[in-house]
């Protein structure tokens, strides 16, 4: 993934210890220097930030998280404010005065009538029922305390980038774009190329869970499910409970993966993802995932057992591709040769499976032969390049 540093100036003139950003095209990573009390925090987003913010990338580092409490206030109408006052409406051509009496059924007494909702221009005592409502809370509960950091996801900033080219001399602009309705002030920032994929959803309100803080227990697989058993006794309120309930150790694999019908172009072009073998039965969800501290995405898990290979793919990878010689040495036989360079400084692995139209026969060493085709594996140091050949024979049906 190609990553582009932009240091604001505000970074320079004293904002360093102030949040840090990693800013996608569509969203950002926002990371927020606390200093936390013992035991439990109460952060207060506010509505817009609370709305803007990708499930499953709420994060309190730096202490052992024991729960969430994430309570969004009641709605309520502004016209609550108003019950038992007076509210004035402008009525064929003179203003009259009527009383609330209920705010839920918009209910008014007048001249001793009762009216659903009043004609006219409606005109109120204050202000007082317009105000801004209370934003949500979050209640974290941890271990520990002291300096931590606050790091999500929001929709609510994003970036993309715009050039000009005049006379030889390429200019690139970064438009930021800020749709959370108040000015960020941004110490290191981080501007992210590439394609990083989101799950779509939303956050919603949790109780708090008031079960001692440890892990659930894996009962195995059974007829085809997996169960998990919550230690203690758990107390959920209204909404969704939020709690840690598996924390393994795995060994994720960075993989160029390509399955493709036969093709005579010159370029193959690989998806980017990861793999590793599940430490136990894993239900279906969606995955968030960071590399070296960079998030590179979101996938969706299917339903594994333990000991299977989990593959969680993220789309392209600019740098992902093969190229390509096809040699057709006589008719509808072709020659095939396939080569890979790791342009990276990291190790991969390379998956390949390539489909051929029925009837075929294939001629080849080293590749592992499918009814519709072959599937090759191989794995590539930094700088290092693979190269592998067959024979294909197209018979006419």
């Amino acid at each position: 993934m190609r990553r582009v540093w932009f240091c604001l100036l505000v970074a320079a003139v004293g904002f360093a210890e102030g949040q840090e950003a990693s800013v996608y095209k569509g969203f950002a990573e926002l990371r927020q220097p606390q200093n936390l009390p013992p035991r439990e925090w109460v952060w207060e987003p506010g509505a817009a930030l609370f709305e803007s913010l990708v499930p499953g990338t709420l994060r309190l580092l730096g202490v052992e998280e024991l729960s969430r409490w994430v309570r969004e206030p009641a709605k309520s109408s502004p016209l609550e404010a108003y019950v038992g006052k007076e509210v004035q409406f402008y009525w064929e051509g003179q203003w009259r005065r009527a009383t609330l009496v209920s705010a839920q059924q918009n209910l008014y007494l007048y001249e001793g009538r009762y009216l659903v909702g009043l004609p006219g221009v409606v005109a109120y005592p204050d202000p007082g029922g317009f105000s801004l409502p209370p934003g949500p809370r979050v209640v974290f509960r941890y271990r520990g305390g002291g300096d931590a950091v606050l790091a999500y996801l929001t929709r609510g900033l994003s970036w993309s980038p715009r050039y000009s080219l005049e006379d030889g001399v390429l200019v690139g602009w970064a438009a930021l774009t800020n749709t959370l309705g108040y000015p960020l002030r941004l110490g290191r920032t981080e501007l992210v190329a590439g394609q990083v994929p989101l799950v779509q959803g939303e956050l919603a309100g949790a109780a708090v869970l008031r079960a001692a803080p440890v892990m659930a227990e894996d009962l195995g697989e059974v007829a085809g499910t997996y169960r998990y058993r919550l230690p203690g006794e758990v107390e959920v309120g209204p909404g969704v409970t939020e709690l840690p309930f598996l924390q393994a150790q795995v060994q994720p694999v960075y993989v160029w993966r390509l399955q493709t019908g036969f093709s005579t172009g010159r370029e193959l072009f690989f998806n980017r993802g990861f793999r590793f073998v599940a430490p136990q039965g894993l239900a279906a969800g969606v995955v968030s995932l960071w590399e070296r501290g960079v998030f590179v995405g979101q996938a969706a898990l299917g339903d594994t057992p333990r000991g299977a290979s989990v593959v969680l793919v993220l789309g392209p990878d600019p740098e992902g591709r093969a190229s390509r010689q096809v040699q057709e040495v006589a008719r509808n036989r072709f020659r095939v040769t396939t080569a890979v360079r790791n342009p990276k400084a990291y190790p991969l692995e390379v998956e390949i499976q390539e489909v051929f139209p029925q009837p075929f026969e294939l001629e080849a060493d080293g590749l592992e032969r499918l009814p519709e085709g072959y599937r090759l594996r191989f794995a590539l140091a930094p700088g290092q390049s693979h190269s592998y050949a067959y024979t294909l024979v197209l018979q006419p049906r």
